[in-house]
């Protein structure tokens, strides 16, 4: 079974809709103006599924309840649809485990979670180039550590090879490759904008070393980690996953994960999903979007299309809106587990009530802007 680079297993035709709901959203304004970027080339990338090896105890994934669903205020911002979930051949996650391997970055008396605003899979709003990574905000110099036990592989300047979408797009960086393989493919971890190397190139390193300090070398708007997992070629950009799946989650926290899918069985990509805690089910707790069409390589094991990281265990509801329709589902978050949510329009019989006056598009929550700056897109390819 192939887990493809969203979007390019086959070309298909880009279906008519009525009605596309994706929510206009203004971003917080931010110290550099910055361009809006050009979407990066794309290449295949492939991930193969084999029966999985348990490493380690993982806990077991939950799956959302569907609930009833109302019609929402519109306010259509159309966005083509031109991947057809079929094409995907993605895995079933009754079936998947969790992989979470990886450690923080920074000590506990640091800041240790990655940006809500520009989470991986995300443009900012349409300001940003699309996230590869997740971005961690500390003060210069702070102390960087080793997530896994591994040897470093790359390090310096990426000012002449690229190891990103383009040159001088970390400024400086380490690269590490982890002594562990996930599906006999070869685990890495790459951190970015670092103003300080403290290992070489062929040193072996251990989870909680410090490897580097923060820094805002490259493209980076202000002093903060970026951390990318990389599955397969670790010098490939396209080799990149999400973070979220990989880190291991705080003491009383989980991650939720998902997918959206509508009535003629194409993906919805950039479609805004909100999270709301049960105890306040009409105010926003954390908003996220699907991923855009051809763009980003999927998880081997869970085929996700978007992510929530760092969410308190508890009970939730999670809302999509697209196609005049409201989708709700309901889920349970468990601690240092995985609760997987799919929002299937074919599944989800078209609703008979009518709107609840407090079914509205959400306001997005004011946040702070990403980190890294828009830099214009160059021909440099990622080195191989």
């Amino acid at each position: 079974m192939h887990v493809s680079l969203l979007g390019t297993s086959t070309p298909t035709p880009t279906p008519t809709h009525t009605a596309t709901l994706v929510p206009t959203y203004t971003p917080s304004p931010t110290a550099t103006a910055t361009a809006t970027p050009t979407p990066l080339p794309t290449e295949t990338a492939t991930a193969t599924l084999t029966p999985q090896e348990s490493l380690t105890p993982t806990p077991t994934a939950t799956l959302g309840t569907p609930l009833p669903t109302n019609t929402p205020t519109p306010t259509p911002t159309p966005v083509p649809r031109t991947v057809l979930v079929d094409t995907l051949d993605l895995p079933d996650v009754a079936e998947a485990e969790t992989h979470f391997w990886l450690q923080r970055p920074f000590a506990d008396e640091f800041a240790t979670w990655g940006s809500t605003y520009y989470p991986f899979g995300t443009n900012g709003r349409g300001e940003y180039l699309w996230h590869h990574g997740s971005d961690i905000q500390n003060q210069m110099g702070t102390p960087i550590l080793a997530v896994k036990d591994g040897v470093v592989i790359a390090a310096g300047s990426d000012a002449t090879d690229p190891i990103g979408p383009q040159t001088d797009f970390y400024g400086q960086y380490v690269l590490v490759k982890h002594d562990d393989e996930w599906q006999e493919q070869t685990v890495s971890t790459l951190y970015g904008h670092v103003s300080k190397i403290l290992v070489a190139v062929g040193q072996e390193v251990t989870a909680g070393q410090p490897i580097a300090e923060v820094g805002q070398e490259g493209v980076a708007l202000g002093p903060h980690l970026h951390l990318e997992v990389r599955l397969g070629n670790p010098r490939t950009y396209r080799s990149t996953r999400n973070p979220d799946l990989w880190v291991i989650p705080d003491a009383g926290y989980g991650v939720v994960a998902g997918r959206v899918i509508d009535d003629d069985g194409y993906v919805v990509p950039q479609q805004p999903v909100f999270l709301y805690q049960v105890e306040a089910p009409d105010k926003v707790w954390r908003q996220n979007f699907t991923y855009p069409d051809n763009e980003f390589a999927l998880d081997p094991d869970w085929g996700e299309l978007f992510t929530f990281s760092d969410v308190p265990v508890g009970d939730y509801l999670l809302k999509a809106y697209f196609d005049g329709r409201l989708f709700q589902r309901a889920l349970t978050v468990t601690e240092g587990g995985l609760t997987f949510v799919t929002v299937d329009a074919r599944e989800t019989p078209a609703p008979s009530a009518t709107p609840a006056a407090d079914e509205t598009v959400p306001t997005p929550a004011s946040e702070p802007p990403p980190l890294e700056a828009a830099a214009e897109q160059t021909d440099a390819q990622p080195a191989e």
